[in-house]
C-alpha cells in the first residue's frame, strides 16, 4: 500500500478506483496524525493536489472521520479528470 508523508501526518491509500462513468478517481485514505488533530479538508486537498499533480478545484472530500481511540482518520476523496469544454471538442 502506498504511503505519503505530509508534515506530521502519514497518508495511506486504502482503496483507489477509477470511475469511468463519472470521469473521476475515487480514493479511500487512512491519515495517521500523531500529536495533532484531525487534518482540515483544505490541508488535505493541498497535499493531494501536489501528490497527484492536479488543481485543487478538481479535488473534493466527502468526509474525514476520526477513528475512535486512535491517532488516525479515514477519508473519502474524489479527484475529477480534466473536462474538455465544448470549444476544445470542436
Amino acid at each position: 500500500m502506498p504511503f505519503m508523508w505530509v508534515d506530521a501526518m502519514e497518508i495511506e491509500i486504502l482503496e483507489e478506483k477509477n470511475n469511468v462513468f463519472f470521469k473521476r478517481k475515487e480514493l479511500k485514505l487512512r491519515i495517521k496524525h500523531e500529536k495533532s488533530p484531525t487534518p482540515k479538508k483544505q490541508d488535505l486537498i493541498k497535499e493531494l493536489a501536489s501528490k497527484f499533480s492536479v488543481p485543487e478545484d478538481r479535488i473534493s472530500i466527502d468526509y474525514i472521520f476520526g477513528e475512535k481511540g486512535r491517532a488516525s482518520s479515514i477519508a473519502k476523496v474524489k479527484i475529477k479528470e480534466e473536462v474538455k469544454s465544448e470549444a476544445q471538442v470542436s
